[in-house]
C-alpha cells in the first residue's frame, strides 16, 4: 500500500539474482512518489526458472505492494500462449492475493502491440535455439520477426559483461530496412540507458524487455507520467484494449 517513502506505490520487484543491472535500471526509471522493494530469484538453472519465480512470490507481501513485477523473458525458452496463461494463474496462486501482479513476457506483447509493430528485429543474449523460441512465441502473437540475432553468452552470470559496442552491434544488425520495431528480450543485458539514442540513430522503434515491463506496471497502476529514459514506449499510454493479457493473434 502507498506509504511515507511510496506515497503513489509500492512495487515489489522479482529479479533474477545474477542479473546486477536490473535493480539500478528500475531505479532509473523510476518517477516520484514510487518505492522498489526487491526480491531475488535464481536462474542457474534456466530449465526451473518459472518455478524459481513462484517459490519466490509469497515473501513480497511484506512490502504491503500495490504492485507485483516478475521480470523474466520466459519465452526465451520453449514457451507457448498456453503455457504463458498457466503461468500466469500460477502467479496468482503463489501470491494468495488480489494484489495486481504483471510480468514480462506479457508486458512486451503488449509493449509491441501498442507500438504497432508490424516487421520485427529481435535481440537475445544466449542461444539460437532460445532467438528461435523467442520468433516462435511473439510470431503466434501475430507479431513477425523477420530478422534475428543473439550473443551466444555461455551462461546467465556472463550477459552483464557483453560490451557495449557488441550490444550496439547487435542493434544494427537487425536494424535492416524493412524493420520497424526491434524488440530486445532478456532483462540481465541492460540496455535502458542505450536505448533512446539508439531509437533516434536508427529510425526504429525499440521495445526493450525491462523498459516494457516497467511502462506497463507504471500504466497498469494508473501512473502515465513520461518516463526520460527506456525508449519511446515509455511516454506512452496504455491502450484500453491492452489492459488484460494480450491472447493469441488477438
Amino acid at each position: 500500500m502507498p506509504d511515507r517513502f511510496g506515497p503513489r506505490g509500492v512495487i515489489a520487484v522479482a529479479i533474477p539474482q545474477q542479473n546486477s543491472n536490473m535493480q539500478p535500471e528500475y531505479e532509473a526509471m523510476r518517477p516520484d512518489g514510487v518505492t522498489h522493494q526487491m526480491y531475488r530469484f535464481n536462474i542457474a538453472e534456466q530449465h526451473v526458472v518459472p518455478e524459481a519465480v513462484l517459490a519466490t512470490l509469497p515473501q513480497v507481501h511484506g512490502c504491503w505492494p500495490d504492485m507485483v513485477i516478475c521480470s523474466n523473458s520466459l519465452e526465451m525458452r520453449w514457451w507457448s500462449p498456453e503455457r504463458q496463461a498457466l503461468y500466469r494463474q500460477q502467479i496468482r496462486d503463489a501470491l494468495e492475493s488480489d494484489v495486481p501482479a504483471i510480468n514480462a513476457t506479457d508486458a512486451t506483447v503488449a509493449a509491441l502491440k501498442a507500438s504497432g509493430a508490424k516487421k520485427v528485429g529481435s535481440i537475445s543474449p544466449m542461444t539460437e535455439d532460445m532467438s528461435k523460441s523467442v520468433t516462435a512465441y511473439y510470431g503466434a502473437h501475430g507479431i513477425e520477426i523477420i530478422e534475428a540475432t543473439w550473443l551466444e553468452v555461455a551462461t546467465s552470470k556472463r550477459i552483464i559483461d557483453v560490451p557495449p559496442e557488441d550490444i550496439i552491434a547487435a542493434f544494427e544488425r537487425v536494424a535492416t530496412e524493412d524493420v520497424d520495431t526491434i524488440l530486445h528480450v532478456g532483462g540481465a543485458l541492460g540496455v535502458v540507458d542505450m536505448i533512446d539514442e539508439l531509437e533516434e540513430r536508427l529510425g526504429k522503434t525499440i521495445i526493450s524487455s525491462n523498459a516494457a515491463t516497467y511502462w506497463y506496471a507504471l500504466r497498469m497502476m494508473g501512473i502515465d507520467d513520461p518516463l526520460d529514459r527506456g525508449g519511446r514506449i515509455t511516454r506512452m499510454a496504455l491502450p484500453d484494449d491492452l489492459r488484460t493479457p494480450v491472447l493469441p493473434n488477438a
